[in-house]
């Protein structure tokens, strides 16, 4: 038996991992909600042995999943603990001038945050984010933007002027 498949494997995982890390974790704001997720979204990748045209195809699809995979955990009743964003900060290591607009970021309700991560960590257009989101491009650039705003208001809380 090859080790092609397990090695292929191992390479989209290594390819997309902090993709669904950031994305799990942006959504849950746990550490072990994210890693439950991110363990879910692989899982259901490699069960069923999809194949993908092309990898915006497969990068699509693991967004959708761990946006999937992120509100079946959410809407779970047995899982409603919360961290603080201290405790939050503390799970990850960020620089620091990153960690002030992450903690800013986690306080977004997650309609406007989810948009801002696609879009600016991602790389994703607005179109690409609007089918990752199951949502329409126009909806999408509405929530980016508003997400800005109240991004920008946050952080001059803050102390930061954007």
């Amino acid at each position: 038996m090859s080790n092609k498949p397990q090695e292929d494997r191992d390479a989209i995982v290594e390819r997309y991992a902090d993709m669904v890390w950031r994305i799990a974790l942006s959504r849950t704001r746990r550490e072990d909600a994210a890693e439950e997720v991110f363990q879910e979204v692989f899982l259901r990748l490699f069960q069923k042995e999809r194949s993908f045209n092309e990898e915006e195809h497969r990068k699509a699809w693991l967004i959708r999943a761990t946006l999937v995979c992120c509100r079946s955990y959410l809407t779970a009743s047995f899982r409603n603990a919360t961290l603080s964003l201290e405790e939050v900060g503390d799970c990850i290591a960020l620089p620091e001038e990153k960690s002030v607009l992450f903690e800013a970021m986690l306080r977004l309700p997650a309609k406007y945050r989810i948009p801002i991560q696609l879009y600016y960590i991602e790389g994703m257009d607005s179109d690409e984010g609007a089918k990752a989101m199951g949502i329409r491009s126009g909806t999408f650039r509405v929530r980016l933007s508003r997400g800005r705003n109240m991004l920008r208001e946050l952080l001059k809380g803050e102390g930061i002027n954007v």
